[in-house]
């Protein structure tokens, strides 16, 4: 037995003894604050979703403890503490797999895993590129493409398909029928696609990047909602974000590198081509490449 919470308490505590069941709750409370902080983490890093989450899995653990303590036998585990913690974590980890499934439909799961390969396994791009990147019909809304990110980390294993998917191949962006039969496909037809889904690979990546370098390099390049300051107006750009003309190069410098590594894994199709991509990217990004840059 737990040397916090003696033995003759919890059997108290069974007995509906008030003093002994105040006992328990101070016990375990700290404890639940844990675990319940440790599952709105898996819903919200942060913010106000990640408070609601908070209480409510609070509420829960609470819950657990009760049901623990009809539930639990000393003859079977002298462990209450122990026994109680993992029916909280169970009740907690079933939780948060419920209210991530919700709404993941087979179709959502599929796209969902093509974007994934996509964007070179990272999560957080494909849920970005799931509404933007397919065509029309195939495209999920902000909605669906968060609950299918929410399904996929909530798999027991990283490997295995996001819940809802099926053994079919997943959809692929190279199928998209370009809005016409495939017998009517012309080169303008593809060159028009595939300037879609450059726009949408660009405007993806610089959405999961950090707020001032994506800032910073959508202002560089012109990239909507940021006004364009090119290469050389480091000063007015610096002005406008209320910070310094070397930290807008500093940003511009990390930035360019985040955009290129992460664009790379999107586009490359061989190992050969990442290598030389990444070649490429790191000359730019010399002192000497950076100057050609802005010549």
């Amino acid at each position: 037995m737990s040397s916090t919470l003696a033995i003759s308490t919890v059997r108290a505590a069974q007995a509906n003894d008030l003093e002994a069941t105040t006992m328990v709750i101070e016990a375990t409370q700290s404890r639940i604050a844990v675990l319940a902080r440790k599952a709105a983490r898996r819903m919200a890093e942060s913010g106000p979703r990640h408070d609601d989450y908070r209480d409510e899995f609070e509420q829960m653990g609470r819950i657990a403890v009760w049901e623990a303590l009809a539930r639990f036998d000393e003859n079977v585990n002298a462990d209450f503490l122990g026994f109680a913690y993992t029916t909280v974590e169970t009740m907690l980890l079933n939780a948060t797999r419920a209210e991530r499934n919700q709404g993941v439909d087979a179709d959502a799961a599929k796209t969902f895993l093509s974007m994934l390969d996509r964007a070179g396994g990272d999560p957080f791009l494909a849920e970005k590129l799931c509404q933007t990147v397919p065509p029309a019909g195939r495209r999920l809304s902000a909605d669906r493409a968060h609950a299918a990110r929410l399904a996929y980390q909530g798999a027991d294993s990283l490997d295995a398909p996001a819940p809802g998917s099926t053994e079919d191949e997943p959809w692929e962006p190279g199928t998209s029928t370009y809005g016409v039969p495939e017998d009517l496909i012309t080169p303008e037809d593809v060159s028009r696609e595939e300037a879609r889904i450059k726009n949408a690979l660009v405007h993806g990546i610089l959405d999961v990047m950090g707020e001032g370098q994506a800032y910073v390099l959508r202002a560089t390049f012109g990239i909507d909602p940021a006004p364009f300051y090119g290469n050389t107006a480091e000063e007015e750009l610096a002005a406008s974000m209320e910070t310094t003309a070397k930290a807008v190069r500093e940003a511009r410098h990390k930035g360019l590198k985040s955009f290129g590594k992460r664009w790379i894994k999107a586009t490359a199709e061989t190992r050969e081509e990442a290598d030389e991509l990444t070649a490429a990217m790191n000359a730019r990004l010399t002192r000497k490449g950076a100057a050609a840059c802005r010549a």
